[in-house]
C-alpha cells in the first residue's frame, strides 16, 4: 500500500512538472515586424498577415488540436501594411469592422461593443474595446466575449483579439493578459 502511495505521489509530481514546463511560446513575425507570446498548448494557424492561436479554454494541448475555432479560446493577430493613400481608420470604421471580423456576424445589432477607448500619441492610435457576440443556437455556439486592441501606425494596422466562450472568461484571463501585454510592434 505504501509503495502504491509513493508511486501515485511520484506520478502526480511528474504531471505537475510537465504542466509547469509547458509555457508560453514567443512568436516573431518578421514580415510585419511584431513579436507576441502565446500559450504553447494552442494550435497555431497562419495565413497572409494572420496568426491564430486556437486553444481549448483549459489550455489542454490535446483538446486544442480538435476544437472548432468558433468554440475555442482564440488569440488572433491580423496585420497589414497600410498604403499611403488609405482612408483613415477611426471609430466608425472600427464599429463597422467588429461584427464580421470578431463575431462572424453580418447583423451588427447582434454584437454589443462596450468600453471603447481611443488613445493617440506619437503617430500611433490604439483602439481598445470589449465585444459580446450573442449566442447562435443553431450552430451550438454559446455567447462569446472578446477583448480587442487595434494598433494603427502610419505604415501598419494590427487587430489583436482574444475571444472566448462567455463561460470561460475567468479561466482564460491570464493567458489573454499575457497575449496583449507581450504584443510588441518592432518595425516602423
Amino acid at each position: 500500500m505504501q509503495t502504491r502511495a509513493i508511486l501515485l505521489s511520484l506520478l502526480a509530481n511528474v504531471a505537475l512538472s510537465a504542466t509547469a514546463l509547458a509555457g508560453p511560446t514567443a512568436y516573431n513575425n518578421r514580415e510585419l515586424g511584431y513579436t507576441v507570446t502565446i500559450p504553447s498548448e494552442c494550435r497555431l494557424e497562419q495565413g497572409p498577415g494572420t496568426m491564430e492561436a486556437i486553444c481549448s479554454p483549459d489550455l489542454d494541448e490535446a483538446k486544442s488540436l480538435d476544437i472548432p475555432k468558433a468554440k475555442s479560446f482564440l488569440l488572433e493577430i491580423d496585420g497589414e501594411t497600410i498604403p499611403p493613400d488609405a482612408k483613415p481608420y477611426g471609430e466608425a470604421e472600427f464599429r463597422l469592422d467588429v461584427p464580421e471580423t470578431v463575431c462572424g456576424e453580418a447583423d451588427a445589432t447582434r454584437v454589443k461593443i462596450s468600453n471603447l477607448k481611443i488613445d493617440s500619441a506619437d503617430g500611433k492610435t490604439v483602439i481598445t474595446a470589449d465585444a459580446v457576440c450573442l449566442e447562435i443556437k443553431f450552430l451550438g455556439l454559446e455567447q462569446r466575449q472578446a477583448r480587442l486592441r487595434y494598433i494603427l501606425t502610419p505604415k501598419y494596422r494590427f487587430r489583436t483579439m482574444a475571444r472566448m466562450p462567455a463561460s470561460e472568461v475567468e479561466r482564460t484571463k491570464a493567458a489573454a493578459d499575457t497575449f496583449f501585454s507581450t504584443f510588441k510592434h518592432t518595425a516602423e
